[in-house]
């Protein structure tokens, strides 16, 4: 009889420990799906913040603004004329437009199960929606991939050139700090840059970064980052990453000239691009974008997955080419928002990518 007790004693101790390891496993893997992660231009988009078309108001003068080349040359008169004078005052059609198209983009994603954040300016303090104005006029809330930095488990606060994108941080911020309460991330901030706006100060921003595992891509020089910003992120991130400037020319950012699809396959502007790409990138093969199309953001994309991508339908040109490579091609209106200085890319900035 004993023999029995103790045999039963263990059976339900093993039974308790089994138990124990199976609903420990169980929290874990609830864990990682709640966890930011984002490893790739690719792999399944989860959830994203996504930028809105609230509050938007035509850019005033600064000196980090380039009249020079793009879209920035077409509405030099305006930004020196009209600086800080509502949009949707100034151009009525045209401000609804870009809030159509925006509001369009956002409900494409949740119909397709992903989970959406949008910057709320009205819930920023008055304080918030004036900082820099001293320096700059303008309020945007549109390009949500610059305020953010997200590389892996990271969420890293920007550094932007530009003063009157200095609110979209607070309104990330207060994104990204609900989202902490629920989600599993590491969040730290590129330093705070000096309203002197130094030319060789830390300047870093989401529009400017490219992911591909531990290969890091920067843009540079540009309006957007800075050698101390690659040489800060490199040192944030550790040897785990290899951050690597690729040499761009005559745009702000690096993804106006390249975007990685898949593994594999990508965009190129090459004549904005000086110099050789990366290693890491030789043997890719890329589609060419013309000088003229990549001004119109033909290369800012927004990659769902692997094999599914969504692009402005200016550009039918481009989803040919991608269809022909086995890429299933979203063609949605976007014209009034890249009029405004940025793309699809720009417009979203991943937290949660399931690769593979």
């Amino acid at each position: 009889m004993k023999r029995l007790y103790t045999r039963i004693f263990f059976l339900m101790l093993v039974i308790v420990i089994v138990g124990i390891s199976l609903n420990t496993t169980k929290n874990e893997n609830k864990e990682h799906n709640k966890r930011v992660s984002v490893n790739h231009e690719w792999g399944r988009l989860e959830e994203v913040i996504l930028g809105t078309a609230d509050y938007l108001t035509i850019p005033g003068y600064f000196r980090t603004i380039d009249f020079a080349s793009g879209d920035r040359g077409k509405y030099g008169d305006r930004i020196m004329n009209m600086g800080g004078v509502p949009l949707e005052r100034a151009d009525p059609a045209t401000y609804g437009r870009v809030k159509n198209q925006i509001d369009t983009l956002a409900a494409v994603l949740e119909e397709r199960g992903i989970r959406v954040h949008r910057p709320e300016p009205s819930k920023l303090a008055p304080e918030e929606m004036t900082f820099m104005a001293d320096l700059q006029r303008g309020t945007s809330f549109l390009f949500s991939r610059d305020p953010t930095i997200v590389i892996g488990h990271r969420i890293i606060e920007a550094s932007l050139r530009l003063p009157m994108r200095a609110k979209e941080l607070f309104a990330a911020r207060r994104i990204i700090q609900d989202l902490l309460k629920e989600s599993a991330a590491e969040y730290s901030a590129v330093p705070s840059v000096s309203p002197a706006f130094p030319d060789d100060a830390i300047y870093l921003d989401g529009g400017n970064i490219i992911l591909n595992g531990s290969k890091i891509y920067v843009g540079n020089p540009g309006n957007a980052s800075s050698e101390a910003g690659v040489e800060w992120l490199q040192n944030h991130l550790g040897s785990g990453y290899t951050v690597e400037a690729i040499r761009i020319k005559d745009f702000q950012h690096l993804d106006r000239v390249l975007s990685l699809v898949r593994p594999g396959l990508g965009l190129i502007c090459a004549e904005a691009i000086t110099g050789e790409l990366p290693s890491s990138l030789a043997d890719w093969e890329f589609i060419t974008v013309p000088l003229e199309e990549a001004r119109k953001l033909a290369c800012n994309v927004l990659v769902l997955d692997e094999e599914t991508v969504i692009i402005d339908k200016r550009f039918t040109w481009l989803g040919e080419e991608l269809r022909k490579r086995g890429e299933a091609v979203i063609e949605i209106p976007y014209d009034a928002v890249t009029e405004c200085g940025g793309g699809l890319r720009s417009s979203h900035h991943p937290l949660r990518r399931t690769d593979g």
